[in-house]
């Protein structure tokens, strides 16, 4: 049988904490400054019978933050509603919260019926069903209890323990995830973190994480149900006993997950529903309080597609967050207005690691309404079209969508199967890029290199290095290089080295510039070391433009039929190496050379003699130390 979580809601004062102590047996009222003030502030937990736990709340609309929190991840609702005062404001949004949250389940308590006549409960239960029409609680039995006097209590457990029998077992995919919603320490234990597991298992002496801050935990001792096991899993109540760290380095809001899955993120897209009872529309850029989870955070929303949102009306939006927080594809969440706050909205997270979208951008939305469906498998293609552009890790897939690894992996083999992916596999892991974003800079590159050819038609091409800068200069390295062979593969490009050329590139030269080729060779052929000339020589002596010379030096460099020295001085391919076979059989013989006596030895001036020996100590030939060479062992 599943373990069930129920969570009280309703008005302060309605009883909700002595109607939790008549169905336990615990006061779940333990602070000192609950028990003086008599209302709930914190976050109570009570066990009933073996297969469930009920989450007490505030009613308190101060407190209402405190009750979002107990209430995101409940199976079932008990909402307590006093016979005396009928419904009440924290009535209303607290049934508001709950439908928001998606909770599908529920029992209306009428508590206190000692206090009214039975004219008086027929009018109460009434303006409830008013309450609850067209929610999931239309259809709810109302239990009339008093849960000072005991009066109806019996037959609330037994409707209760009904629904409980009925719960189904929770989906189990995905990482392990637990919202945190209360953290304390324990004498000789250390701290103790509880919450609600959402997804996967996690055992004694295995690590967590604790996000947004990431910082890695190895979990000592698990509890669930007040017992001490070994092993918790999705659906279960359960306390983690964490040594070592201080208290306040986890909290409520944080989440406790399975390490390497989840990134914080300060933007989240989601689905949103404005409240028919929001007393306001929404504006574009509304500061907001965003409920997920057990976690509070500011945030602006931003409407993709309009400037206002009329209440009872729904928009894909993007929410900036003043502080990170970890979400997941699905995720229901609740906002409240900024101030005063009041419950307007809630939705479901679409994408948690988006990017930051463009107004003008219409086909956002679209993208965003492919991802509005109920089941993670079947968006799983359409998500790589949306967040970080670019290369998807299952691993993080597989968080983002709260899939288990192998799901992710077996999901991505059938969009590659689809035609809609490109897998990649590297360094144990598996890769993936949408096939629409993979044919755009497979496009991007070919469109670059045509470019730099249309430029430099005397170059072969540019480099990695260059070619990446000019045209996906953000990509990441290992997509960048899987591209590159994928073309090469294809036939359209050629990577001769780092160079890398359209396939039907070739350099080839005009006739006035082979005249300017062959007097340029002839030049450099017909002069000795001591009249060599250097670019500004040649475009003297030719009578070329410097633009010209220089352009014509680079591509008989990169022919091979000139070598390109220190200080813009160019010498023969031929005569570098006669100079290099020349330079080795005088150190062969006498061991070391200076740069006067290599000067000398070539015929040449101190200038080309330093260029020639820098170049030949760059090459591994020789090894320098200050004025003197030798063959490098």
């Amino acid at each position: 049988m599943a373990h069930t979580i129920i969570g009280t809601a309703g008005h302060i004062d309605h009883g909700k904490t002595l109607l939790v102590q008549m169905l336990t047996g615990t006061h779940t009222d333990q602070a000192p400054q609950e028990k003086a003030r008599g209302i709930t502030i914190e976050l109570g937990f009570a066990f009933f019978g073996d297969e469930a736990t009920i989450i007490d709340v505030p009613g308190h609309e101060r407190f209402v933050k405190t009750m979002v929190a107990g209430v995101s991840t409940i199976d079932l609702a008990l909402l307590v509603i006093a016979a005396d005062d009928g419904v009440m404001p924290q009535s209303r949004e607290h049934v508001d919260v709950l439908k928001l949250l998606g909770v599908e389940r529920g029992i209306i308590v009428l508590n206190k019926i000692d206090l009214v006549d039975e004219e008086w409960l027929d009018l109460v239960e009434e303006e409830i069903r008013e309450l609850v029409e067209g929610s999931f609680l239309e259809e709810a039995p109302i239990a009339r209890v008093s849960a000072l006097s005991g009066t109806g209590i019996d037959e609330l457990k037994d409707m209760l323990t009904e629904m409980i029998a009925a719960t189904d077992e929770k989906v189990n995919q995905g990482p392990f995830r637990l919202p945190v919603d209360r953290t304390f320490q324990v004498k000789g234990f250390g701290l103790v973190s509880t919450g609600t597991v959402l997804a996967g298992n996690l055992s004694e002496g295995d690590n967590v994480e604790v996000q947004p801050a990431g910082n890695p935990l190895r979990v000592r001792g698990l509890q669930s149900h007040g017992q001490t096991i070994s092993t918790i899993q999705a659906g279960d109540r359960a306390a983690l006993n964490l040594p070592g760290i201080d208290v306040d380095e986890v909290s409520r809001g944080d989440v406790l997950c399975s390490p390497g899955y989840f990134r914080p993120s300060h933007m989240l897209d989601a689905q949103l529903d404005l409240l028919a009872s929001s007393p306001n529309p929404l504006v574009h850029r509304a500061r907001i309080r965003l409920h997920i989870g057990t976690c509070e955070a500011l945030a602006r929303v931003h409407l993709i597609d309009r400037e206002v949102l009329e209440p009872g009306s729904s928009a894909m939006v993007q929410f900036r967050l003043e502080t990170p927080t970890v979400a997941v594809w699905g995720d229901r969440y609740v906002i409240r207005r900024y101030s005063p706050p009041l419950t307007i909205g809630g939705g479901r997270i679409l994408d948690p690691q988006p990017i930051k979208h463009r107004r003008a951008d219409t086909g956002y939305v679209e993208r965003l309404k492919r991802l509005d469906r109920e089941r993670p498998d079947d968006v799983l293609g359409d998500k790589l079209l949306c967040g970080q552009a670019g290369l998807h890790t299952a691993m993080e897939l597989a968080g983002a969508l709260g899939l288990s690894a192998a799901r992710a992996e077996a999901g991505l083999q059938e969009v590659e199967a689809a035609g809609l992916a490109v897998l990649i596999q590297s360094e144990n892991q598996l890769f993936a890029v949408h096939r629409t974003i993979w044919d755009d800079l497979s496009r991007r590159i070919t469109e670059g290199l045509t470019d730099y050819h249309a430029e430099f038609p005397l170059r072969p091409g540019p480099n990695r290095e260059e070619l990446k800068n000019r045209c996906v200069r953000r990509l990441e390295a290992i997509l960048y290089d899987q591209l590159l062979l994928a073309l090469e593969e294809q036939g359209k490009i050629v990577m001769e080295g780092a160079v890398v050329r359209m396939a039907d590139h070739s350099i080839s030269f005009s006739a006035a510039e082979e005249e300017l080729k062959e007097e340029i060779e002839a030049a450099l052929s017909g002069a000795d070391f001591a009249t060599m000339p250097d670019a500004d020589g040649l475009a003297q002596s030719l009578g070329a433009e410097k633009k010209q010379i220089d352009s014509m030096l680079r591509a008989l460099q990169d022919l091979g039929r000139v070598v390109a020295l220190e200080g813009g001085l160019f010498l023969q391919a031929q005569k570098v190496e006669q100079v290099r076979d020349q330079l080795r059989l005088e150190l062969e013989e006498k061991g070391q050379i200076k740069v006067a006596e290599f000067r000398d030895l070539i015929g040449s001036n101190r200038r080309y003699a330093l260029a020639l020996l820098s170049l030949f100590d760059n090459e591994g030939l020789t090894q320098r130390s200050g004025d003197v060479r030798t063959l490098k062992k």
